[in-house]
């Protein structure tokens, strides 16, 4: 027997527990986040998934996003609710601020992510509407530079986009995370109930598209497991996006809405219905099978998206609903993104989508405002090439954006000189010829071979005097 058996005993259940811990923390460091991030109050494409990407990508965590309206989302397999709102004027209703206040009862945490900005005639920044039932108001003052972090994120390095200030009332209540340079509070958080909410500046977090400015992430990432851990939740039961919940189909078309958007549908259903039939005259075939099913309406000025099948609409873009071209010319651009699948075009895919959309402007009688788009982007790319030679659409890796996208409309314009029809005869050709059980991809040198087709003559020495490598031998689709 060993001289000291109790010591052995010992060491042999501390070597065991020690060992349970180090297993249990590399199989799950962290309790899982489950995630909601909003965006039915203001639509970015940051917050549509990028966010998440930046400060939530952890083992285990789940994030999703509600597109409809905020006190109808299932929060019931979530312990983190993100709200970013900028210049917008949905509302944040009664029953919202009800819904966040229960949720944040039961342990949830909640990020209130903004800058005081008013949406154009409005006298409310509509976030404040929220934080106002908790204390806390978003202000007008900008955050001067540098911030520094207070309390626990005292020493951190603070990053930046500018900003804006807040007030809080009953200060005490509060933890203080952030001032400005002048004292004022940049972010604060409190309980309520069992969960915590923290109120900050947008600018404290990233912003760009491909999620390659994950800013701050060292003490956003330990702060938002702090929120979330009021409320655990089971990795076996994920979250599920929440989908705008008003849904009408109309002439073929399903049209998706939250609540909030509803005083809008009527009249970009209205615009739709005038923008199809001209659509199929100017593009020369209907849409491909399946494609431009759906619409949903975005809470945001700034564009829409394409996926194919269905297609996003910034309800505000181009001044709407007050002014009606910026809606028509956003319907034909994305509508166009939807129409030349099953092969998106190679070279210049954006900037026909917008060339599209000015001729239905000018289809549909805003000739005025077509034409004055057209000649300012054609203004912006003449001040990096002004005889258009210069810049390659095909191969050329450092186009400028202006070239990149008005190169194309003053191609398309040269050609409709000689043949006004030429877009249709080149999208029915292409339907025709791009077939995709025969191709597996369709190049620029294709799109070159079937415009020749749509001209009748060969079209590639022009393409090449233009400084655009295309090569007639390297199409799939014959010439003339």
């Amino acid at each position: 027997m060993h001289p000291f058996p109790h010591l052995v005993w010992a060491l042999a259940t501390l070597l065991l527990l020690c060992a349970g811990v180090g297993a249990a923390e590399t199989v799950q460091p962290h309790a899982p986040i489950h995630s909601v991030t909003d965006i039915a109050h203001e639509f970015s494409f940051y917050f549509d998934g990028r966010f998440a990407r930046n400060y939530l990508s952890g083992k285990g965590n789940v994030d999703v996003r509600n597109w409809g309206t905020l006190h109808k989302c299932d929060l019931s397999r979530v312990n983190l609710l993100v709200l970013p709102t900028g210049a917008s004027p949905c509302p944040y209703l009664p029953e919202d601020v009800k819904a966040v206040r229960a949720f944040l009862e039961e342990g949830g945490g909640v990020v209130l992510l903004g800058d005081h900005a008013l949406f154009r005639k409005e006298k409310t920044y509509r976030l404040n509407e929220l934080a106002g039932a908790f204390g806390a108001e978003f202000a007008k003052r900008a955050a001067r530079a540098p911030l520094s972090g207070v309390g626990e994120l005292e020493g951190k390095p603070i990053k930046t986009y500018g900003g804006r200030t807040l007030r809080l009332i009953g200060a005490a209540k509060w933890d203080l995370l952030v001032r400005d340079a002048a004292g004022n509070l940049v972010a604060a958080r409190r309980k309520v109930g069992k969960g915590k909410l923290l109120v900050c500046s947008r600018a404290l977090a990233g912003h760009q598209p491909d999620a390659k400015d994950p800013i701050n992430a060292a003490w956003w990432q330990p702060l938002l497991r702090d929120l979330a851990s009021g409320k655990p939740v089971d990795p076996r039961r994920r979250p599920h996006h929440m989908e705008a919940e008003n849904k009408e189909s109309r002439e073929g078309l399903e049209i998706r809405y939250s609540s909030y958007m509803k005083p809008f549908a009527n009249e970009i259903l209205a615009i739709y219905r005038e923008c199809r039939p001209a659509m199929e005259r100017i593009m020369g075939v209907p849409p491909a099978e399946g494609m431009l099913a759906s619409l949903i309406l975005l809470p945001t000025g700034g564009g829409g998206f394409s996926s194919g099948r269905t297609i996003g609409l910034g309800t505000w873009w181009g001044g709407f609903p007050d002014k009606r071209y910026g809606m028509v010319e956003l319907l034909g651009h994305e509508g166009t993104h939807s129409w030349v699948l099953p092969f998106s075009e190679p070279m210049w895919n954006e900037g026909i989508a917008t060339y599209v959309g000015i001729l239905l402007g000018r289809e549909l009688g805003y000739t005025k405002e077509a034409d004055a788009t057209l000649a300012n982007w054609l203004k912006g790319a003449r001040r990096h090439d002004p005889e258009m030679k210069k810049f390659d659409l095909a191969r050329g890796k450092d186009v400028p954006h202006a070239v990149r996208m008005a190169k194309p409309m003053w191609i398309w314009e040269q050609l409709r000189q000689e043949k006004p029809d030429v877009l249709a005869r080149y999208f029915r050709l292409k339907r025709k010829l791009a077939d995709p059980r025969k191709l597996k991809r369709y190049t620029a040198d294709d799109s070159v071979a079937v415009l020749s087709q749509a001209m009748g003559r060969d079209l590639f020495p022009w393409f090449q005097s233009l400084g655009i490598r295309v090569d007639r031998q390297a199409s799939q689709v014959p010439l003339p």
